[in-house]
C-alpha cells in the first residue's frame, strides 16, 4: 500500500538536537522502546542475555571536506562523495563562481577540471591524487545540523571505525566504545563488524507525497563470508541478533535477498516490509521526514510518533551526537 510521508513529519526542537558530542559515549542514554525504560550505555549489559550476536557497521567517515583558495582569489569548498578513480571523483562545490563544463580551477593546493555535471553534482579530474588530497587537506564533514566546531571532529568517528568511504557516520555505533566491545566479548558476546559506506543521501528528506516515489540512496556494502554464515547460523541456533544502526540492518538484509555479499544497494524498508535477520535494532532518533523513519515505523509500528514525544518529553537527546532508541524486532 502506498504511504504518505506526512506520516513520518513531527515537531523536533533545536535544543532536542544535541549539538555536542558525549565525550564518554557510555554515557548517552538508551530508551527501551518495549519498557520505556532509560538506561545508560554503560549499563547495556543488563539488558541483553549471553551469548548474543551484535553487527556494527566499520565504515570510516573521510574527511571529504577541502576548504581552500582559488588562485584568482575567493574562496571555494569541495564536498568529495565518492572516488571514482585515482584522480576523479563525485563532488559537490560550494563557490560564487560560475560553474561549467571542462572549467579548470586553479587552487591553493591543488588543481582540478570539470568533466560532467549532473544535476548540483560534478564529476571533476584533479591533478593530484584524491585520497592524498583528503588526507592532507581535509576536515570531518559534520551534519548540517551540528554546528561545525573542529573539537568535534574526532567524536564523528566510531572507535571501531576501520577502512570504507563514508561522508556521514553510522552514527549509532558511537555509543559504543572499545573498552566496552572488549567486556561484553569476556562476556561471551560476539561482534561482527561489515562495512556500509553510508553517504550524504542519508540526510536527505522525503520530498514527494507517498515514499514509494522517494529516490532512496544507494550505498556500498561488504560482508565477509564468513561472518555471514556467523550470523545465520546464529539466527538457526536462536542466538539474540542486535543490528547497531540503520546501516548495519540495511547492509545485512540486502546481502540475506540478494545472496550478494558486496555491491550496492538502493533497498527501501518499508512499513510493511519484512525484517528477516535481527532480533533487535539499536539505533538513534531520526531527523522528521527521514526514510530511516520508515524502518522505525517498520519494527515498531504506527506509533511511533509516541514513542519518539515519550523520548522529547524526557530530556534525550536526537540526531547523530544524540541518545539512542533500542527496538525488539520481533514483537
Amino acid at each position: 500500500m502506498p504511504y504518505e510521508s506526512k506520516l513520518f513529519d513531527y515537531n523536533l526542537p533545536k535544543e532536542s538536537i544535541n549539538q555536542n558530542p558525549y565525550k564518554n559515549p557510555n554515557n548517552s542514554k538508551l530508551l527501551i522502546a518495549d519498557s520505556k525504560k532509560i538506561i545508560s550505555f554503560k549499563k547495556f549489559n543488563t539488558v541483553t542475555k549471553s551469548p548474543s550476536l551484535f553487527i556494527l557497521n566499520k565504515s570510516t567517515v573521510r574527511n571529504v571536506r577541502v576548504k581552500t583558495k582559488k588562485t584568482t582569489d575567493g574562496l571555494i569548498e569541495i564536498f568529495f562523495l565518492e572516488i571514482l578513480g585515482d584522480n576523479i571523483a563525485k563532488c559537490l562545490i560550494k563557490s560564487s563562481d560560475t560553474k561549467k563544463l571542462n572549467k579548470i580551477y586553479d587552487l591553493e593546493y591543488f588543481q582540478f577540471k570539470i568533466i560532467k555535471i549532473d544535476n548540483d553534482t560534478f564529476h571533476i579530474h584533479t591533478n593530484k591524487n584524491i585520497n592524498e588530497i583528503i588526507d592532507n587537506y581535509g576536515i570531518t564533514p559534520l551534519p548540517p545540523y551540528i554546528e561545525d566546531r573542529s573539537k568535534k571532529y574526532k567524536y564523528y568517528n566510531n572507535q571501531f571505525s576501520d577502512g570504507g568511504f563514508s561522508v556521514a557516520s553510522p552514527t549509532a555505533g558511537l555509543h559504543f566504545t572499545n573498552n566496552q566491545i572488549n567486556k561484553l566479548k569476556k562476556e561471551g558476546h560476539e561482534f561482527i563488524f561489515i562495512n556500509l559506506d553510508v553517504n550524504i543521501d542519508t540526510f536527505k528528506p522525503i520530498t514527494s507525497k507517498y515514499i514509494d516515489d522517494h529516490d532512496i540512496h544507494e550505498e556500498s556494502y561488504s560482508i565477509a563470508n564468513a561472518d555471514f554464515d556467523k550470523i545465520i547460523q546464529a539466527k538457526k541456533n536462536g542466538i539474540d541478533i542486535y543490528c547497531i544502526g540503520t546501516t548495519s540492518l540495511r547492509a545485512i538484509e540486502s546481502a540475506y535477498l540478494t545472496g550478494t555479499l558486496q555491491g550496492r544497494t538502493d533497498y527501501f524498508i518499508y512499513p510493511d516490509s519484512k525484517i528477516n535477520i535481527p532480533n533487535y535494532l539499536i539505533t538513534n532518533f531520526h531527523a522528521p521526514k527521514s526514510s530511516l523513519l520508515s524502518i522505525v515505523a517498520c519494527i515498531y509500528g504506527e506509533h511511533w510518533p509516541e514513542l519518539y514525544k515519550y523520548a522529547l518529553k524526557s530530556g534525550l537527546k536526537f540526531l547523530s551526537f544524540g541518545d539512542a532508541v533500542i527496538f525488539n524486532v520481533d514483537e
